[in-house]
Protein backbone atom coordinates (compact mmCIF):
# COMPACT_ATOMS: atom_id res chain seq x y z
CA UNK A 1 0.00 0.00 0.00
CA UNK A 2 2.98 2.49 0.81
CA UNK A 3 4.67 1.57 -2.44
CA UNK A 4 0.97 2.52 -4.17
CA UNK A 5 0.82 5.92 -2.35
CA UNK A 6 4.66 6.62 -3.33
CA UNK A 7 3.96 5.98 -6.50
CA UNK A 8 0.97 7.76 -6.86
CA UNK A 9 2.89 11.12 -5.08
CA UNK A 10 5.63 10.62 -7.61
CA UNK A 11 3.41 11.33 -10.55
CA UNK A 12 1.62 14.45 -8.93
CA UNK A 13 4.49 15.93 -8.40
CA UNK A 14 5.59 15.27 -12.04
CA UNK A 15 1.93 16.98 -12.94
CA UNK A 16 3.06 19.61 -11.05
CA UNK A 17 6.02 20.30 -12.68
CA UNK A 18 4.30 19.65 -16.01
CA UNK A 19 1.63 22.97 -14.96
CA UNK A 20 4.64 24.78 -13.33
CA UNK A 21 6.69 24.75 -16.66
CA UNK A 22 3.82 25.60 -18.36
CA UNK A 23 2.39 29.27 -19.69
CA UNK A 24 0.17 31.32 -22.02
CA UNK A 25 -0.73 34.89 -22.14
CA UNK A 26 -2.94 37.45 -24.34
CA UNK A 27 -0.58 39.36 -26.58
CA UNK A 28 -2.93 40.44 -29.09
CA UNK A 29 -5.91 42.82 -26.54
CA UNK A 30 -5.78 46.17 -25.99
CA UNK A 31 -7.47 48.41 -23.48
CA UNK A 32 -9.36 50.96 -26.07
CA UNK A 33 -10.96 48.07 -28.01
CA UNK A 34 -14.77 47.43 -26.88
CA UNK A 35 -16.19 44.65 -24.81
CA UNK A 36 -17.98 41.76 -26.08
CA UNK A 37 -21.10 43.51 -25.15
CA UNK A 38 -20.29 46.60 -26.04
CA UNK A 39 -19.45 45.43 -29.57
CA UNK A 40 -23.16 43.64 -29.71
CA UNK A 41 -25.21 46.39 -28.33
CA UNK A 42 -23.61 49.60 -29.77
CA UNK A 43 -26.24 50.96 -31.64
CA UNK A 44 -26.47 50.58 -34.92
CA UNK A 45 -27.33 54.83 -35.46
CA UNK A 46 -25.09 55.77 -33.01
CA UNK A 47 -22.24 57.97 -32.87
CA UNK A 48 -20.16 55.09 -33.99
CA UNK A 49 -19.83 54.50 -37.67
CA UNK A 50 -19.90 51.25 -39.66
CA UNK A 51 -17.02 50.18 -41.43
CA UNK A 52 -15.38 47.22 -43.20
CA UNK A 53 -12.23 46.70 -44.91
CA UNK A 54 -12.30 45.30 -48.34
CA UNK A 55 -8.77 43.37 -49.79
CA UNK A 56 -6.04 45.02 -50.19
CA UNK A 57 -4.47 44.96 -54.15
CA UNK A 58 -0.91 44.57 -54.00
CA UNK A 59 1.22 46.12 -56.83
CA UNK A 60 4.03 45.55 -55.31
CA UNK A 61 5.62 43.00 -52.97
CA UNK A 62 4.04 39.31 -52.06
CA UNK A 63 0.38 38.33 -52.47
CA UNK A 64 -0.55 39.16 -48.83
CA UNK A 65 -3.28 41.68 -49.55
CA UNK A 66 -5.85 39.49 -47.36
CA UNK A 67 -3.28 40.16 -44.16
CA UNK A 68 -3.26 43.52 -44.76
CA UNK A 69 -6.70 43.33 -44.71
CA UNK A 70 -6.66 41.64 -41.67
CA UNK A 71 -4.17 43.78 -39.95
CA UNK A 72 -6.05 46.93 -40.75
CA UNK A 73 -9.03 45.35 -39.67
CA UNK A 74 -8.06 44.32 -36.04
CA UNK A 75 -6.45 47.80 -36.05
CA UNK A 76 -9.74 49.79 -36.55
CA UNK A 77 -11.58 47.55 -33.99
CA UNK A 78 -8.73 47.95 -31.14
CA UNK A 79 -9.42 51.56 -31.74
CA UNK A 80 -12.70 51.37 -30.21
CA UNK A 81 -13.82 54.39 -32.66
CA UNK A 82 -15.80 52.12 -34.88
CA UNK A 83 -18.41 49.35 -35.07
CA UNK A 84 -16.39 46.64 -37.41
CA UNK A 85 -18.08 44.84 -39.63
CA UNK A 86 -16.84 41.21 -40.82
CA UNK A 87 -16.37 41.05 -44.46
CA UNK A 88 -13.05 38.45 -45.32
CA UNK A 89 -14.68 35.67 -43.82
CA UNK A 90 -18.82 36.76 -43.69
CA UNK A 91 -18.71 32.95 -46.14
CA UNK A 92 -17.98 31.49 -42.22
CA UNK A 93 -20.33 33.56 -40.71
CA UNK A 94 -23.30 32.48 -43.54
CA UNK A 95 -22.18 28.69 -42.80
CA UNK A 96 -22.54 28.73 -39.37
CA UNK A 97 -25.78 30.59 -39.54
CA UNK A 98 -27.25 27.52 -42.23
CA UNK A 99 -26.04 25.32 -39.55
CA UNK A 100 -27.75 26.52 -36.88
CA UNK A 101 -30.41 26.76 -38.82
CA UNK A 102 -30.79 22.60 -39.29
CA UNK A 103 -32.95 20.13 -37.07
CA UNK A 104 -29.93 19.31 -35.22
CA UNK A 105 -29.85 22.70 -33.21
CA UNK A 106 -32.11 23.98 -30.46
CA UNK A 107 -34.01 26.70 -32.32
CA UNK A 108 -33.65 28.92 -28.95
CA UNK A 109 -30.23 28.92 -29.57
CA UNK A 110 -29.78 29.56 -32.74
CA UNK A 111 -28.57 33.23 -34.67
CA UNK A 112 -31.49 34.97 -36.16
CA UNK A 113 -31.08 35.13 -40.22
CA UNK A 114 -31.36 38.58 -41.52
CA UNK A 115 -29.45 40.56 -39.28
CA UNK A 116 -26.35 41.31 -40.39
CA UNK A 117 -25.52 45.26 -40.81
CA UNK A 118 -24.35 47.30 -43.76
CA UNK A 119 -21.72 49.50 -44.11
CA UNK A 120 -21.47 52.77 -44.20
CA UNK A 121 -17.93 52.99 -45.10
CA UNK A 122 -15.83 50.82 -47.14
CA UNK A 123 -11.80 51.03 -47.17
CA UNK A 124 -10.25 49.94 -49.81
CA UNK A 125 -6.45 49.78 -49.81
CA UNK A 126 -3.19 49.14 -52.41
CA UNK A 127 0.17 48.56 -51.40
CA UNK A 128 2.33 50.51 -53.94
CA UNK A 129 5.68 50.16 -52.17
CA UNK A 130 7.04 46.82 -49.78
CA UNK A 131 10.71 46.83 -49.91
CA UNK A 132 12.24 44.58 -46.54
CA UNK A 133 15.36 46.27 -47.37
CA UNK A 134 15.22 50.06 -48.43
CA UNK A 135 18.98 49.69 -49.84
CA UNK A 136 19.51 52.37 -52.94
CA UNK A 137 16.28 54.42 -51.83
CA UNK A 138 18.38 57.10 -50.68
CA UNK A 139 21.96 57.49 -49.27
CA UNK A 140 20.87 57.68 -45.80
CA UNK A 141 18.38 54.21 -46.02
CA UNK A 142 21.37 52.46 -47.80
CA UNK A 143 22.79 49.78 -45.61
CA UNK A 144 20.61 50.26 -42.40
CA UNK A 145 18.41 47.42 -42.70
CA UNK A 146 15.52 49.86 -43.21
CA UNK A 147 12.26 48.15 -43.93
CA UNK A 148 9.69 50.47 -46.10
CA UNK A 149 6.16 50.27 -46.92
CA UNK A 150 3.67 52.67 -48.81
CA UNK A 151 -0.08 52.49 -49.13
CA UNK A 152 -2.84 53.96 -50.64
CA UNK A 153 -6.43 54.01 -48.63
CA UNK A 154 -9.56 55.07 -50.21
CA UNK A 155 -12.69 55.37 -47.93
CA UNK A 156 -15.70 55.30 -49.67
CA UNK A 157 -19.23 56.37 -48.79
CA UNK A 158 -21.09 52.94 -49.46
CA UNK A 159 -24.77 55.38 -49.85
CA UNK A 160 -23.13 57.64 -52.64
CA UNK A 161 -20.40 55.42 -53.81
CA UNK A 162 -18.31 58.70 -53.28
CA UNK A 163 -14.92 58.79 -51.97
CA UNK A 164 -14.84 61.09 -48.88
CA UNK A 165 -11.11 60.42 -48.03
CA UNK A 166 -7.83 59.47 -49.85
CA UNK A 167 -4.93 59.10 -48.07
CA UNK A 168 -1.07 58.12 -49.33
CA UNK A 169 0.82 56.49 -45.90
CA UNK A 170 4.60 55.91 -46.09
CA UNK A 171 6.24 53.97 -42.97
CA UNK A 172 10.00 52.72 -42.37
CA UNK A 173 11.15 50.66 -39.75
CA UNK A 174 13.14 53.70 -38.84
CA UNK A 175 10.42 55.73 -38.31
CA UNK A 176 9.39 56.76 -34.37
CA UNK A 177 6.92 59.52 -34.97
CA UNK A 178 4.01 56.80 -33.73
CA UNK A 179 3.92 54.54 -31.57
CA UNK A 180 2.75 51.15 -31.70
CA UNK A 181 -0.91 51.15 -30.38
CA UNK A 182 -3.45 50.04 -32.54
CA UNK A 183 -1.40 47.69 -34.13
CA UNK A 184 -0.99 45.11 -31.27
CA UNK A 185 0.04 41.35 -30.93
CA UNK A 186 1.67 38.93 -33.71
CA UNK A 187 1.31 40.04 -37.52
CA UNK A 188 -1.98 38.05 -38.91
CA UNK A 189 -1.65 34.94 -40.55
CA UNK A 190 0.36 35.82 -44.20
CA UNK A 191 2.65 38.18 -42.74
CA UNK A 192 3.74 36.27 -40.04
CA UNK A 193 7.23 35.72 -42.30
CA UNK A 194 8.28 39.00 -40.99
CA UNK A 195 7.82 38.95 -37.60
CA UNK A 196 10.79 40.10 -35.76
CA UNK A 197 12.12 42.28 -38.53
CA UNK A 198 12.58 45.42 -40.02
CA UNK A 199 9.69 45.03 -41.97
CA UNK A 200 7.35 44.24 -39.14
CA UNK A 201 8.19 47.70 -37.51
CA UNK A 202 7.18 48.87 -40.68
CA UNK A 203 4.24 47.39 -41.34
CA UNK A 204 2.89 48.33 -37.74
CA UNK A 205 3.83 52.01 -37.99
CA UNK A 206 1.94 51.88 -41.29
CA UNK A 207 -1.16 50.80 -40.15
CA UNK A 208 -0.84 52.79 -36.64
CA UNK A 209 -0.37 55.96 -38.83
CA UNK A 210 -3.28 55.01 -40.94
CA UNK A 211 -5.76 54.16 -38.54
CA UNK A 212 -4.61 57.33 -36.44
CA UNK A 213 -5.13 59.50 -39.22
CA UNK A 214 -8.85 57.90 -39.92
CA UNK A 215 -9.99 58.19 -35.89
CA UNK A 216 -8.32 62.10 -36.37
CA UNK A 217 -10.40 62.92 -39.14
CA UNK A 218 -13.49 62.20 -37.93
CA UNK A 219 -15.50 60.81 -41.00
Amino acid sequence: MQRILAVFSVLFMFLLAGCAGSSAQVVSSSSTAPTITEAQQAPVDGEKRRIAVSRFDMRAGPDVGSAMADFLTDALFNSGRFIVLERARLDEVRAEQRLQSSAEFRADTAAEVGQFEGAELLIRGAVVAFEPDCKGISVLLAGTGTACITMNLRIVDVTTGRIVNATTVEATSKSNQVGIFFARGDLPIGLGAYNRTPMEQALRNAIDTAVRHIVETKI
